[in-house]
């Protein structure tokens, strides 16, 4: 085919959002680019629109960026793409999914886990030890990611690994809301896992990752001081305080990240110990404040009808999002998620699940 042609039909691939070929296909042709032009053939796109959303396109219409309010105060920048550089973007994940080789700590982003398999790893145990990496995508620039594609196992030349950089970053960071960044992140994080594997067997504990979030726990009946141990503050609440040890310590400065000192946690089996927002102690289960809110709800829309629920809803907490959109019905599309989501972690067979998706319908049919 003449490069006139191929053109012409890169273009018409272009348009469509994901790639026909199969994992083993993406794979080698990963592993064999050697230019920009390759790129462009591997996502099925022309080169000339490759450039152009790249490096032509004016720079403040790439992405949109707003921000939502996170649960401890302040507030979480996400930049999501325009459609073009998204569809690219989406293309590029399809080929990173099967190049990654997941390794069986990360419970985040990856085909078949979630934050509920992330938790199981954690039942029953004496100790469960929780971090947050401090500020995880952001922390994670342009050099960073071209740095990744040139080193091993993937060991990219320079020119492809600064295109498949700059699809991937915006601003000199991952973007939180550009398909790429998820597992951008896990691959970046893959050395980092490994040694907390090893760190975590040498010390008989389980460690995994969901995201930013980091878990270690132990049936061992005493914290080992390498891992992490617990103060007393010295002024005059006498607060206990969790530190992590230096072992740890070690691993994340070596791996370029910083903890989150605020989100530091030692759980023992007498506390409530949560993993990934999830009930650890003898089995997975949800907060009791968290069912107490279903339970609101769905009173709520019995006793005064789901037009009040919803304004109700909307005067509370929508109107608070610049990005609300108007005629969208939240209250009740929410109410179905948690419903959902205590049946995702407490099992579709459980009596209180099913009692309370039953109410959902009986109301929706009303």
């Amino acid at each position: 085919m003449s490069q006139n042609g191929e053109e012409k039909s890169q273009a018409r691939k272009a348009l469509k959002p994901c790639l026909d070929k199969n994992c083993d296909e993406l794979i080698k042709k990963f592993y064999s680019l050697r230019s920009g032009r390759d790129v462009a053939r591997l996502l099925e796109i022309p080169y000339g629109d490759l450039v152009y959303y790249l490096y032509v396109i004016p720079y403040e219409s790439r992405y949109t960026t707003f921000q939502i309010p996170k649960k401890l105060g302040g507030n979480r920048i996400i930049s999501t793409p325009a459609t073009s550089l998204k569809l690219i973007q989406k293309k590029l994940n399809q080929v990173l999914q099967c190049v990654y080789q997941v390794k069986p700590s990360v419970h985040g982003f990856v085909k078949n886990k979630n934050i509920v398999t992330n938790a199981k790893a954690h039942i029953g145990k004496r100790y469960v030890l929780n971090f947050d990496l401090k500020d995880f995508f952001v922390s994670i620039n342009f050099g960073r990611v071209r740095g990744m594609f040139m080193a091993l196992p993937y060991a990219l030349n320079p020119e492809v690994a600064t295109v498949l950089a700059q699809i991937c970053c915006h601003d000199n960071q991952l973007p939180q809301g550009a398909p790429t960044s998820p597992i951008v992140s896990n691959m970046l994080c893959a050395k980092l896992d490994s040694q907390f594997q090893k760190l975590a067997k040498k010390y008989r504990f389980t460690y995994t990752r969901y995201a930013d979030d980091i878990t270690f726990s132990t049936t061992r009946p005493n914290l080992p001081e390498e891992i992490a141990y617990i103060i007393t503050t010295e002024d005059q609440e006498k607060l206990k305080k969790a530190i992590l040890g230096k072992d740890i310590y070690s691993i994340i400065q070596e791996n370029n990240f910083e903890i989150n000192e605020l989100k530091v946690r030692i759980q023992n089996a007498q506390e409530h110990q949560e993993v990934t927002s999830i009930t650890v102690n003898t089995f997975p289960n949800v907060d009791r404040n968290y069912i107490r809110q279903i339970r609101a709800m769905l009173h709520a829309w019995s006793k005064f009808g789901l037009e009040s629920s919803e304004l109700e809803y909307l005067n509370k907490y929508e109107f608070k999002d610049r990005h609300y959109s108007k005629g969208v019905a939240r209250f009740q599309q929410v109410l179905r998620g948690k419903i959902e989501f205590l049946g995702m972690v407490k099992g579709k067979e459980d009596p209180i699940y099913q009692k309370y998706l039953t109410q959902y319908f009986e109301l929706s049919n009303r």
